[in-house]
């Protein structure tokens, strides 16, 4: 064999070593961490296990079966590639080791791809600058999307390259192609989605003789599509138009806080990546400059420019999105990964691009990526040492819990969790993320749980006895008013060292829903109810809170007439502010005169003003004082309000001192 046909295969063995002995670099010290279980650093790992055990089964993009649709998970293709894995017996735990074999074959797949694109003597740096920054080699073999999200970078940069050099003839085909690849690199991580949309654009551009309509069509179209169909798909079967992630964690979804509050979060979290994410893990102040001049490089030659700027623009433009997430500096910055892959990706184009520029362009791109190279590694001790010690943590506090549910007897019907990870998967028990994330029924838990613990009480009110859990898993502190009221401790696991979990420890409880309402509970005589801070209620009324700075979700277990217990969330009208909703009346229902019955709790005097609007005119307008009442039981206050129809909106003011409002009946009048 000659010698040219024998660098191939000696450049590809060097890249499975260069991938395998990074990733044997965290793995075995987790390993030995962990006591024998596969390292696994962060539980939402197990989330993505969860929708790959699902569409194994049958169930794609349920996160149990059972469940319903869910839009919790991140990534729609990473659960498909782990499906086979758990088909062919990595089951368990032992999903994380397919799970590895992913992330290294996707790492040597995302090499290949950028080695097409580069003068071969150059290539054999770029497996480890893939692998030279230690923060990011902590997401790549951490089980996320990560590394599969650099093999469909690497894919779509070729496909989008291929469109650009492919003869006329060909040119469309490599559009359809490159359109696909970029709609694949949404749909695996949706930072990655800015990234697509300049690369089709960067297709388009170099369509020449094609028309460009046609070619706008075949490069933009897949991923247009792929994220509207996501988008219809979410609000129908969820009612939300984003995700689950986006609904939970971006800050703009907080209805407390305004757009100038949720904008100063972003520029804070900027500041923080801008310096602990890039800064620091490329290898300080001045070494951090390299990688992205070395994309610059590429940027400057003709022949790279269409790959080169959209990898540049698309890492700022995922920087920016993950800016807008309150998460983005836990876990390790793991939000950053995507923009570090593609700045990566960047570099060795760019160091590509200097090669061809003789000796000279040779040496410099040599040099730069030694430094790309050499500059982080001092952080490899202590990215190593977290990850291990996180691996750890969710060995010793998840899969602990996990197991220690399995084991109850007798087998609980429904377990109710704050993290849709380790616990549900491994227990393999019917389970409710409180979070949102798992998604159950299409009931809004995602955007519950933003607003208050009581409004995620007020959806399990929702569900039939026998779905209501009945055990529990959760960290107190993140459920106030959920754990203390309505569960009883049973056990609980506490950890040592905590580094990645919520908190040092995890309850079990059994649980006790007695105080909620019955299912389909009615009021006789009432013509229309709403009751407040039940998320579903309230869209269906299509409600107006005091938003922002007012509308607070609360809870309380309160006495009825009859001394029952019975718990109601409900929301805070701030002084001088006003929430409003409108009439639905039910269907043996009919226009005519009404009065409000409004539900609070205890509290000294106040007064509100209850107004009808029809199409936008004020019709009624009625007064009503709140005497002083005593805190231990539940109050109601009688507002007449004259003739109302369908449609109608009621506001209520609240005039004198706020007011707290937990449920409204619209009652017919007697003549």
């Amino acid at each position: 064999m000659s010698r040219p046909d024998r660098e191939p295969r000696l450049w590809l063995a060097a890249a499975i070593l260069i991938v395998a002995a990074a990733g044997a670099a965290f793995w075995v010290p987790g390993v030995l961490h962990t006591g024998g279980h596969f390292p696994v650093p962060l539980d939402d790992v197990y989330i993505h296990f969860g929708f790959a055990r699902s569409a194994a089964l049958g169930h794609p993009f349920a996160w149990i079966p059972g469940n319903g649709y869910s839009s919790g998970g991140t990534s729609l293709t990473y659960p498909l590639v782990l499906a086979p894995g758990w088909l062919l017996g990595f089951r368990g735990e032992r999903l994380a080791i397919f799970a590895a074999l992913v992330a290294g074959a996707s790492l040597v797949d995302l090499a290949r791809s950028l080695r097409a694109l580069a003068p071969r003597w150059i290539a054999w740096a770029f497996p480890a600058l893939l692998v030279a920054v230690p923060l990011l080699d902590w997401s790549l073999f951490s089980g996320m999307e990560t590394a599969l999200l650099g093999a469909v970078i690497g894919r779509a940069l070729l496909a989008a390259h291929r469109a650009a050099v492919a003869p006329p003839a060909r040119r469309a085909r490599a559009q359809w192609q490159a359109g696909g690849w970029a709609a694949l690199l949404a749909a695996t991580r949706p930072e990655a989605a800015p990234l697509a949309l300049l690369l089709a654009l960067g297709v388009v551009h170099a369509a020449g003789s094609l028309r460009s309509a046609p070619s706008i069509a075949r490069a933009f179209g897949p991923v247009v599509l792929f994220l509207a169909a996501q988008a219809i798909a979410n609000r129908a079967l969820t009612g939300e138009w984003s995700a689950a992630g986006a609904v939970r964690k971006l800050a703009g979804s907080n209805p407390y806080t305004t757009p100038i509050e949720a904008a100063l979060e972003a520029i804070k979290n900027l500041a923080a990546l801008r310096s602990q994410a890039f800064e620091v893990p490329l290898g300080g102040a001045r070494a951090s400059w390299v990688v992205p001049l070395l994309g610059l490089a590429a940027v400057l030659e003709g022949r790279r420019r269409r790959l080169a700027l959209p990898l540049l623009l698309g890492a700022a433009a995922s920087v920016l999105l993950v800016s807008f997430n309150t998460t983005a500096r836990f876990q390790n910055f793991r939000y950053t990964a995507p923009a570090l892959l593609m700045l990566l990706a960047a570099a060795a184009i760019g160091a590509a691009s200097l090669a061809r520029r003789g000796r000279l362009g040779g040496a410099l791109a040599a040099g730069a990526l030694a430094v790309a190279v050499v500059a982080p590694a001092r952080a490899f001790p202590r990215q190593i040492d977290h990850f291990a010690r996180s691996s750890a943590n969710i060995a010793g506090q998840q899969v602990v819990v996990a197991a220690r549910l399995g084991a109850l007897s007798p087998r609980p019907r429904q377990v109710l969790v704050g993290d849709a990870g380790a616990i549900p998967y491994l227990s393999g028990l019917p389970a409710i993320d409180g979070l949102g994330l798992g998604g159950y029924r299409g009931l809004p838990f995602a955007r519950a749980s933003v607003h208050g613990v009581p409004a995620v009480v007020e959806l399990i009110e929702r569900l039939p006895l026998d779905e209501r859990p009945d055990v529990m898993a959760l960290y107190p502190s993140w459920w106030p008013g959920l754990a203390d009221v309505f569960g009883r401790r049973l056990s609980a696991v506490r950890i040592e060292d905590n580094v990645i979990c919520g908190a040092d420890e995890k309850v079990l409880y059994a649980a006790d829903w007695s105080a909620l309402a019955p299912p389909g509970e009615a009021r006789e005589g009432a013509i229309d109810a709403i009751d407040v801070a039940d998320l579903v209620d309230e869209r269906a009324h299509d409600y107006e809170g005091s938003f922002p700075r007012g509308g607070w979700v609360v809870g309380r277990v309160l006495a009825l007439g009859d001394g029952a217990p019975r718990f109601d969330a409900g929301r805070i009208v701030p002084q001088g502010r006003a929430e409003s909703f409108a009439i639905h009346l039910l269907p043996a229902a009919s226009n005519g005169t009404a009065a409000l019955v409004l539900r609070t709790d205890g509290g000294g005097e106040g007064a509100i003003r209850v107004t009808v609007e029809r199409s936008g005119t004020v019709v009624a307008t009625r007064d009503a004082e709140l005497p002083a009442r005593p805190d231990d039981r539940w109050h109601e206050i009688h507002v007449p309000l004259g003739p109302v129809r369908d449609g109608d909106r009621v506001r209520v003011f609240a005039l004198r001192t706020a007011f707290r409002d937990f449920h409204a009946w619209l009652l017919r009048e007697q003549p």
